[in-house]
């Protein structure tokens, strides 16, 4: 599986789901069931690389003001929300997370069940543990962290919407 195949089932998922985003993991599982057991780890590979590369500090900004706060476990569940929300928007986040404040107002910004879809579909196929990264488990975000009293000033935009 590669980048494009990976970002058409989860822009696939959001589709099907439509404005029901707790849907999205449903009919994500729908689209990945007839996957291989080798094509799960495949687009687990992808999924755990989206998640990696939004490990930002000005991502979990974002996260901390949609969700009017965020811990470790809860930036998590944000970047399934944010993966889950497609290619154009999870881009677009990264290039500027204050992008986020086009979309139509969430609460709150996660979906964790998102992020077990293939997991539970490879152990219903009998294929035992699937591989997965966590290396950005303990790890330190990329980019400069923020105090909460400037969190706001970082990204206008969300802070006047979430305000």
């Amino acid at each position: 599986m590669n980048a494009d195949e990976f970002w058409k089932f989860i822009d696939s998922a959001k589709e099907g789901a439509g404005a029901d985003t707790d849907a999205r993991p449903g009919v994500l599982l729908s689209l990945l069931s007839s996957l291989t057991a080798e094509e799960l780890q495949s687009f687990q590979r992808h999924y755990d690389q989206q998640i990696r590369v939004a490990y930002r500090w000005d991502l979990w900004a974002a996260a901390y003001i949609i969700n009017g706060g965020c811990s470790d476990d809860g930036f998590r569940y944000f970047r399934d929300w944010l993966i889950s929300e497609g290619r154009p928007v999870f881009e677009a986040a990264l290039k500027d997370p204050d992008s986020l404040a086009e979309l139509p107002h969430v609460d709150p910004a996660d979906l964790e069940p998102f992020g077990y879809v293939a997991l539970e579909l490879y152990a219903q196929k009998g294929a035992g543990e699937l591989d997965r990264d966590f290396s950005t488990e303990g790890a330190e975000p990329a980019g400069t962290a923020w105090k909460e009293e400037d969190v706001g000033s970082l990204l206008p935009r969300l802070d006047a919407k979430y305000a």
